[in-house]
């Protein structure tokens, strides 16, 4: 079968070759039914081969894969490329009316792979509601045609490239090109997160900020700062670090080299990490009063997820203290949640923090991380009951910025 070939790099591979005559052979482009030439093009940046053709609904709407993944296995089937499908929103709601119409969509990424799934061996990487409108027409309009873009033989690179551009294109989250990314560097990060609760077994990363499940960027933050707070010295001035969204983040590749993440502490710090993160939402989304979802979620929010990992590793070596802080989750009153989110919200420092200020563990500042940190230092080291209060918060504030002073003015007397 002789398919032109439009590239500077000569013809593509038999492998290449013998898969877009499987292609062919399989589905009836518009392209093949009147006689004209099937193309396919090169996509010099990600060096890889591709056919736009026109494909009627009726030969797709049952062969489109939309758990696309990354490695093809069975097992890593779950682990999706793509964003969930939102079918409340009024864009998709549009697009199915659209499709009811007769409206024909253009640019569909898909790739050929049998691999794995073969009986729906179209795998989405761009327009998965589009293709979800097409479904839900298909009974008034089953003889639409359709734009695609279908690529074959790609590698675990090119898919991650070509999925990331793709969604990139209608402004997905950041989250989910997150979990695009780790996917690329592989599962360690998902399967840590799965080992010890944060995750169910086969469950994946949020893809978009979620009150329950965390993302990407939340496991990271947590990781790293776990690694960080064991090289740290106890007595020292330090700042947590939240991880970057939506791109490369240096310090989480530097961390994650040195990660041994079958050690045993680590292990237990994340589990007990998943029992505060539970209980505070339990706790919260049970009680008639001050039910709110920024409660529930606080362990998750980026700058207590934070300061409470590197406290786990900096008190790595001290097991009493370490305790203290991993025992937050007990003997609780029946409305008491652990991380006392509203009296975190409440805790300012007079005469310095802004009317606009909603209380600890709220922004990702230096400031802010480096006040939530003292406050579990506090707890741990300082507090005759173990509980987080409102005066635990403001005592935090006033000896977080007290060491921020001298470590100021010690860094200014370093330079004389």
């Amino acid at each position: 079968m002789n398919i032109p070939a439009i590239t500077p790099f000569g013809e593509p591979s038999d492998s290449i070759s013998m898969l877009v005559e499987k292609f062919l052979q399989e589905f009836n482009t518009l392209e093949s039914s009147f006689s004209e030439k099937n193309f396919l093009l090169y996509d010099e940046k990600s060096q890889s081969y591709y056919m736009p053709c026109r494909l009627i609904s009726k030969e797709v709407v049952d062969k489109v894969d939309f758990n696309a993944t990354i490695d093809g296995s069975e097992e890593d089937e779950l682990y999706k490329l793509n964003r969930d499908i939102t079918e409340n929103e009024s864009a998709y709601s549009t697009m199915v009316s659209d499709a009811i119409l007769g409206r024909p969509f253009e640019d569909i990424v898909v790739e050929y792979d049998k691999s794995y799934s073969p009986m729906m061996p179209l795998k989405i990487y761009g327009g998965q509601h589009r293709v979800r409108a097409i479904q839900s027409a298909f009974n008034m309009k089953p003889d639409t045609y359709h734009g695609f873009r279908v690529y074959f033989g790609l590698n675990k690179e090119q898919k991650v490239e070509i999925a990331t551009i793709n969604n990139t294109s209608i402004a997905v989250s950041n989250d989910l090109l997150d979990r695009m990314k780790e996917q690329l560097l592989g599962s360690e990060l998902r399967d840590f997160c799965q080992k010890v609760g944060l995750l169910e077994e086969g469950q994946d990363f949020a893809d978009k900020k979620d009150f329950f499940i965390p993302t990407v960027r939340v496991a990271r933050t947590f990781v790293v700062n776990y690694w960080k707070g064991r090289e740290a010295n106890r007595g020292d001035f330090h700042t947590p670090y939240v991880c970057k969204s939506g791109g490369v983040d240096d310090e989480y590749l530097t961390v994650r080299a040195k990660i041994v993440w079958d050690e045993k502490n680590f292990l237990l710090a994340g589990e007990k990490f998943r029992t505060l993160h539970k209980t505070q939402y339990d706790k919260v989304m049970a009680r008639k009063q001050d039910r709110y979802a920024q409660f529930a979620s606080k362990a998750i929010s980026l700058s207590v997820v934070a300061s409470w990992s590197f406290a786990a590793g900096m008190y790595f070596k001290d097991i009493d203290y370490q305790n203290s802080l991993f025992l937050l989750t007990n003997s609780l009153g029946t409305s008491e949640d652990p991380l006392n989110a509203k009296a975190l919200s409440e805790a300012r420092l007079k005469g310095i923090d802004p009317d606009t200020y909603r209380g600890l563990g709220t922004r990702t500042n230096s400031d802010e991380l480096g006040r939530m940190l003292e406050v579990f230092i506090v707890l741990v080291e300082k507090a005759t009951d173990k509980k987080i209060s409102k005066n635990l918060a403001n005592a935090a504030i006033q000896s977080y910025e007290a060491k921020k002073a001298t470590h100021v003015a010690a860094k200014s007397l370093q330079k004389l």
